[in-house]
C-alpha cells in the first residue's frame, strides 16, 4: 500500500464505524485456513483440496462458482480435487473468498436494501472489472472480480450502523440525481468506498484488493501513478454496473464516467456498450452461484 493511502486508511473516520460491527461479519474459519494454506509455500494441491472439502457448505459454493459463467469452462468440474488441479491455488482461494464474503455480509439484511439487488449490482461490477482487466491485459483479472464484488459493501455497513444518515443520503442523492458517494462525503465525511476498504483491511486482505476499492470513487488522474490503472478499471466497472441496474427514480443515480479512467484504459462509448453486452450474459448465472437462496 502506498504511504499516502496507508495514512488515509489509518486516519479515516470509517475506521470507528467498521470497528463497531466487525463481530457481525467475520470471515469463516474454513476460509481463514484456506488463506493460510495458500500463503504457505509448503502447501500442495492435495492439502488445499482437503481444507476446502472439510467445509461441505463452502465446498459446494465454490463448485457452483467454478461451474458458473464466471469462468466459462467448457467441461464441468465435479469435485474440489478436480477444481484445484485445473485452476490452481490462487484462483480457488479467490473463489473461496468471494463465497465466504457474500455469505457473511448477507447477514446485514435490512429495510434499506434489497439484498438480491445489492448483490446483483455487485456481481455486475465484478464481471465488468474482470472483463476490463482482461481487455487491458492486466496480470490478475480474477482479483479485479473480487474488487468489483466487494466494492460497495460499505453501503451495507453504513445502512446497518447509521440507518438514518444512510436514508438521508439516499433521499438527497435521488432528489439531486447525484451519486451516493458524493452525498455520503457531505453527510459523514467519508463514503462507502472507504468503509468497504476498511473492512477488507481489517479482514487482513491484500492491498491489491483494498486500494482499488478505497480509491475508485476519487478522481483517477489525482491518484499516485501506481494506483491509477486498477482504480480506473474499478471506477468504470462501478459506473457501468449502476447504469445497467438503473430502472427507475428509486435506483441509485449513475455517476459520470471518470474521463481519466476512460483515457487510461482506452475505453470509449462503443467499448462500454460491448462490455455491457458481454457481462449481461453471465450475471444471472454468477449471482445464482454466489447467492442461491436470495
Amino acid at each position: 500500500m502506498s504511504s499516502s493511502a496507508t495514512a488515509t486508511a489509518e486516519s479515516s473516520p470509517a475506521t470507528a464505524l467498521v470497528n463497531g460491527m466487525l463481530d457481525l461479519v467475520p470471515l469463516p474459519q474454513a476460509y481463514v485456513r484456506i488463506r493460510q494454506a495458500v500463503d504457505d509455500p509448503e502447501t500442495d494441491l492435495r492439502a488445499l483440496a482437503a481444507i476446502v472439502s472439510s467445509d461441505p457448505a463452502l465446498a459446494a459454493r465454490v463448485l457452483r462458482l467454478v461451474n458458473s459463467a464466471y469462468l466459462g469452462l467448457m467441461t464441468p468440474i465435479d469435485s474440489i480435487d478436480h477444481a484445484v488441479r485445473v485452476l490452481g491455488m490462487r484462483q480457488i482461494h479467490d473463489m473461496a473468498l468471494a463465497t465466504s464474503a457474500v455469505g457473511s455480509l448477507s447477514r446485514l439484511r435490512g429495510d434499506l436494501f434489497d439484498i438480491f439487488e445489492f448483490w446483483r449490482l455487485s456481481v455486475y461490477c465484478a464481471g465488468s472489472a474482470r472483463e476490463l482487466g482482461v481487455r487491458c491485459a492486466l496480470p490478475t483479472p480474477e482479483r479485479l472480480f473480487l474488487c468489483g464484488l466487494l466494492h460497495a459493501v460499505g453501503n451495507l455497513i453504513i445502512a446497518h450502523e447509521l440507518p438514518e444518515g444512510f436514508a438521508e443520503c439516499r433521499e438527497r442523492a435521488h432528489a439531486l440525481q447525484r451519486p451516493y458517494f458524493e452525498l455520503q462525503r457531505e453527510v459523514f465525511g467519508f463514503d462507502y468506498a472507504e468503509v468497504s476498504a476498511e473492512l477488507l483491511r481489517r479482514w487482513n486482505l491484500s492491498a491489491g484488493l483494498v486500494l482499488p476499492i478505497m480509491l475508485h470513487t476519487r478522481v483517477i488522474e489525482n491518484l499516485a501513478p501506481e494506483d491509477q490503472v486498477d482504480s480506473a478499471v474499478l471506477s468504470i466497472a462501478a459506473t457501468t454496473a449502476r447504469a445497467a441496474s438503473y430502472r427507475s427514480a428509486e435506483s441509485e443515480p449513475v455517476p459520470e464516467y471518470d474521463t481519466g479512467a476512460l483515457e487510461l484504459t482506452g475505453t470509449d462509448a462503443d467499448g462500454i456498450e460491448d462490455l455491457m453486452t458481454h457481462v449481461d450474459d453471465a450475471v444471472a448465472d454468477s449471482l445464482a452461484a454466489l447467492l442461491p437462496d436470495a
